[in-house]
């Protein structure tokens, strides 16, 4: 776990740009000892999330489009930057992304064409709920460390 963590640090070096969405404080007051919060993870969200997710980016079509480092390529946007096009970059608006997805005609990015399947497409099974916040949260700590 500790060289998943490594890694999803190493992947992002610069810092999000001032243009990003609200970056969420951590919650430290009800567990101060939370390591989760400490790394500025939101409510709920840990650490083991970040690194299934960041199995899931892998193993799913996420890294198709949005490159294996999640630094974008031809079909998808840099998930890294700190700007999200189609939603405030909060661990629920990338959440609400993922599960809705972007149709072609809602694109905002006019360097990409290739819509966004909701939920991941149909192939192999769309993301279950859970899959989805374990991405959410991988996509999330890309941004907010």
């Amino acid at each position: 776990m500790i060289f998943a963590l490594a890694a999803v640090g190493a992947c992002h070096h610069n810092p999000p740009s001032s243009g990003a969405g609200p970056v969420m404080a951590p919650n430290t007051s009800a567990n101060p000892t939370n390591s989760a919060a400490r790394r500025g993870l939101p409510n709920g969200v840990t650490a083991v999330m970040v690194a299934q997710g960041d199995s899931l980016f892998h193993v799913r079509n996420c890294k198709n489009c949005h490159g294996a480092d999640a630094h974008g390529a031809a079909n998808g946007p840099n998930l890294t930057t700190g700007t999200f096009h189609h939603s405030n970059g909060s661990y629920d608006g990338i959440i609400s992304t993922i599960t809705t997805g972007i149709p072609a005609d809602q694109i905002q990015d006019p360097s990409h064409h290739i819509p966004m399947p909701a939920r991941g497409g149909q192939r192999p099974a769309p993301l279950t709920d859970e899959q989805i916040r374990e991405i959410a949260a991988y996509v999330y700590a890309l941004n907010h460390q």
